[in-house]
C-alpha cells in the first residue's frame, strides 16, 4: 500500500512558523523529509515517566572474581508484568568498584536474558530503584534481584558487554565499565535481564546497576 503525503520542499532557506494553523512536514529537492531533532535524544521518551535506574546498595557490593559464572546473577532485572504487558528495554548498565582490585587488572561485564517461564524471585532489599524522571517512587511492576542463582540464568550464554576496562594501576577504587544499549536488550513480561562481571586478577568488590524504559511494545 503507498500513502500520498502532502509536503512542502525546502528551498535555499529555512522555514520559520511563527503563527497558528496547519503546517505540512517539508521535503528538499530530492524528496527526502526534513527533520531536525528538537530534544536530546531520549529525553521525549524518558518524558512519559516509565524510566528507571537501580542499583546493588553499596553495602551489599559483591566480591569480583576471575571466573564466568553459571547460574550466579549478581543484579537481575525480572519483568513482573503480565502476558501482554509492558516491556523493558534496556537502555545501559555498568559495574564500579568499590574497593580496590589491589593490582592493575582487566574488568569486564557480563549480560544475558532468561525468556520468560522462570518463577520470578522475591523482590532484594539489597539495592535502590530511582526514577530517570524525578519521580518519588517506582511506580511499575519489576523485581529486583542481587546476588541470585535462581533468576534462570545459564553457563556458557553470558555475553561479554560494554568496553574492556584495563585498571592500569593498583590502586583502582571507583573504576567504572558502562555498556550503552540503545533497546539492542527487550525484556519481555516474564523475562529476566541478568548481569554479572569478571576481572583478570582477583580481588575488590563492587555494584552493577542498569536503566531502562518500560513500554508498551509488539513483540514478534
Amino acid at each position: 500500500m503507498i500513502t500520498q503525503i502532502a509536503a512542502l520542499v525546502r528551498q535555499a532557506s529555512r522555514a520559520v512558523f511563527n503563527s497558528p494553523g496547519v503546517q505540512y512536514p517539508q521535503v528538499n529537492l530530492g524528496g527526502d523529509l526534513a527533520v531536525a531533532q528538537g530534544l536530546p535524544e531520549r529525553a521525549e521518551l524518558v518524558r512519559m515517566g516509565n524510566s528507571w535506574s537501580a542499583q546493588i546498595k553499596e553495602a551489599n557490593a559483591f566480591t569480583l572474581l576471575i571466573t564466568i559464572p553459571s547460574t550466579l546473577a549478581e543484579l537481575a532485572l525480572q519483568n513482573g508484568e503480565a502476558t501482554g504487558g509492558k516491556s523493558y528495554v534496556i537502555d545501559r548498565f555498568w559495574c564500579k568498584t568499590v574497593t580496590s582490585t589491589a593490582a592493575a587488572n582487566y574488568l569486564t561485564m557480563l549480560a544475558q536474558v532468561t525468556p520468560p517461564g522462570t518463577a520470578i524471585v522475591a523482590d532484594s532489599a539489597n539495592k535502590v530503584v530511582s526514577s530517570l524522571s524525578g519521580k518519588a517512587a517506582y511506580t511499575g511492576k519489576a523485581q529486583l534481584a542481587v546476588h541470585s542463582v535462581l533468576t534462570g540464568a545459564l553457563a556458557d550464554k553470558w555475553v561479554a558487554a560494554g568496553n574492556n576496562n584495563n585498571l592500569t594501576s593498583a590502586a583502582n577504587i571507583a573504576a567504572m565499565v558502562e555498556a550503552y544499549c540503545y533497546g539492542r536488550y527487550i525484556i519481555p513480561p516474564g523475562g529476566v535481564f541478568n548481569l554479572n562481571a569478571q576481572e583478570a586478577v582477583s580481588g575488590g568488590t563492587a555494584i552493577l546497576g542498569v536503566e531502562w524504559h518500560e513500554v508498551q511494545l509488539d513483540l514478534g
